[in-house]
């Protein structure tokens, strides 16, 4: 199933290098014909065998005999990482929007931690405001929550 995830891998290389194009097309022909329950024609799957399995046994023989050797099983280890990765990332990125658009922060309510969507959507405080960004008040002793535009320099120094 290295298929699947070279179509990824190699689908953001071939954005910025030609030399990588042509694994982008073998492998979303590959995953193509995987998903529609027929085997690669393009022999993708043994050519990344032979690289990758080629590349490790130069630096340590033992470890390339053995990624040969177990190398669909171990494709499949990397796809189900990938996968649940990218679920992670998803229900991570949709609760912090979540709590951003719910409670001014990534956190939830009553927390005053930094908010990336904060500095992103211009919304740190202004000029005599009694927050910084991320919720902490100027008067704390946090100078790495507080802005220039939020605090003054009795109250936060940077």
């Amino acid at each position: 199933m290295i298929c699947f995830v070279a179509l990824f891998v190699f689908g953001i290389l071939a954005i910025f290098s030609a030399k990588y194009r042509a694994f982008f097309w073998e492998a979303a022909d590959c995953v193509f014909r995987k998903a529609t329950l027929r085997k690669c024609n393009t022999s993708f799957d043994k050519k990344m065998r032979m690289k990758i399995s080629a590349k490790i046994t130069g630096v340590n023989k033992p470890v390339g005999s053995f990624v040969f050797k177990h190398f669909e099983g171990l494709s499949w280890i990397l796809t189900a990482i990938m996968i649940v990765s990218i679920i992670y990332t998803g229900y991570s990125a949709y609760t912090g929007l979540y709590n951003w658009t719910n409670y001014g922060n990534c956190n939830g309510p009553n927390s005053d931690q930094v908010c990336v969507y904060n500095a992103i959507s211009g919304q740190a405080g202004s000029c005599g405001s009694s927050t910084c960004t991320g919720g902490a008040s100027c008067t704390e002793s946090a100078p790495e929550l507080c802005d220039s535009n939020c605090c003054n320099s009795a109250d936060c120094s940077k």
